[in-house]
Order: C-alpha cells, then sequence, then structure tokens
C-alpha cells in the first residue's frame, strides 16, 4: 500500500507519518509539508514545497493508494477570514478533486468536532463545507474525523487563544467531562486512528462509495483501544 500525507508536521500529520512508516503495510510514503522537518525512512520521500497552488499536481503525482489531509489552520494563524478559508477548505478541495482524478481510493481527512455547513460558526462551517464537497467526489472510500480540542505541543503556534484553549482543554483530558462533552484529544492518538481506519481493507464488492465519518466521543474510544 502506499499513501500521500499532506500536513505531515502538525500534530496529527506527524503521527501519521510516524505510524505509517513503522507499518508494513505501507511500503511507499510521500510527505508534502511548506518546510523541511527532521525525520527520514528508506520508504518515504520527502517534498518540501512552500507553493500550496502546487499541492494538486503533487497528490495526482503520487500514484498512492491513500491520501492524508491534516493540512488545515485557524483563523489566527491565517491572518484573516479569507485566507483561512483558502487554506482549510478551497487548497484541501482541489487536493482531494486532484486525487479523485489520479485514481486514489481512499481519502483520509482531519476535520472537527461541530464540522457543519450550516453552522453560524466561520470555523465549523468551513469544515463542515469541505466534508460535504470531499463525499461529493465519491471516493470508493472517505473517512473523516472530528476530533475536538487538539491536544499537544505544536511546532508553530495557531494563536495565543488556540494556545489557552488547547491548554486548559488538558485539564479535561480522559475526564467524564471531557469523554462526554468537549472530547479534548491529543494529536498523536488522532493520527494512529487515522492510519488504523485507512489500513483497513477496502470493501469493493458492493461498488458504492463508503463514508466513515468518526467524531469526538467514538474517536476517543477507538484511541484508547489502540493505546
Amino acid at each position: 500500500m502506499s499513501a500521500v500525507i499532506f500536513g505531515a508536521t502538525g500534530l496529527c500529520g506527524n503521527e501519521i507519518l510516524q505510524q505509517s512508516v513503522a507499518l508494513a503495510k505501507f511500503k511507499e510514503l510521500t510527505s508534502v509539508t511548506r518546510r523541511e522537518f527532521d525525520f527520514s525512512s528508506d520508504k518515504l520521500k520527502k517534498i518540501v514545497e512552500k507553493d500550496s497552488s502546487k499541492y494538486p499536481e503533487l497528490a495526482a503525482a503520487s500514484n498512492a493508494q491513500v491520501l492524508f489531509s491534516s493540512l488545515a489552520t485557524t483563523r489566527a494563524a491565517a491572518g484573516s477570514a479569507e485566507k483561512f478559508v483558502e487554506i482549510d477548505h478551497d487548497i484541501n478541495l482541489n487536493i482531494a478533486k486532484a486525487a479523485k482524478e489520479s485514481g486514489i481510493k481512499t481519502f483520509v481527512l482531519i476535520s472537527s468536532v461541530g464540522a457543519s455547513a450550516t453552522s453560524p460558526f466561520l470555523y465549523m462551517k468551513t469544515k463542515g463545507r469541505l466534508e460535504d464537497d470531499v463525499i461529493a467526489l465519491k471516493f470508493p472510500q472517505t473517512i473523516i474525523l472530528r476530533p475536538g480540542p487538539l491536544l499537544g505541543e505544536r511546532g508553530k503556534s495557531k494563536g495565543w487563544l488556540n494556545d489557552l484553549s488547547a491548554g486548559t482543554f488538558k485539564f479535561f483530558h480522559n475526564t467524564f467531562i471531557g469523554n462526554n462533552v468537549i472530547y479534548p484529544i491529543f494529536g498523536h492518538e488522532v493520527g494512529k486512528a487515522a492510519v488504523h481506519l485507512a489500513e483497513q481493507s477496502l470493501d469493493e464488492t458492493s461498488g458504492e462509495p463508503q463514508v466513515k465519518i468518526v467524531g469526538g466521543k467514538e474517536l476517543i474510544s477507538l484511541a484508547k483501544l489502540l493505546e
């Protein structure tokens, strides 16, 4: 099995990369990032490309069977609402379109709890629109993970409010309120779950597109099983 990973330097993407490298089932891996990072493997091809407009052609040229996208930002980190939508929705959707046209069978998207195209909140609305647009492409298999607040040490800040929230939500990790209301989860737990779901054999006997959406509570339960 071969895979291409977008956002491999992030909280979730880094674990997706680490887990994929460790699994014998993944023979060839390609990472696409905006900056260099300190990790190497004989089966990993690293592509550093700062121009995100080239990401769709890189997805198409990967010849992968699975595409993981944990490419995301926040409004604060992006600098404006328009730039946030461009990164979180437009770039991701263009990658997905190119992946579908090139024959990639499984698309794995790291989204967010509360994602909904009808949400009054920009973050949730943008995530929801992307989910709907990716599902509409009808990959043989679409896997969407909706984690709650992401915990872990980031290499780059996503804004002071995001950093403050992560620090606060960390106290609710693996508590009753956390596991049933807020759903905070570590990035490495999300990454491990993403790889676990992607490595499952695709059932192509039905001929119908398969869509699996894993919500915050289910994701936490899966993370515990994979410990």
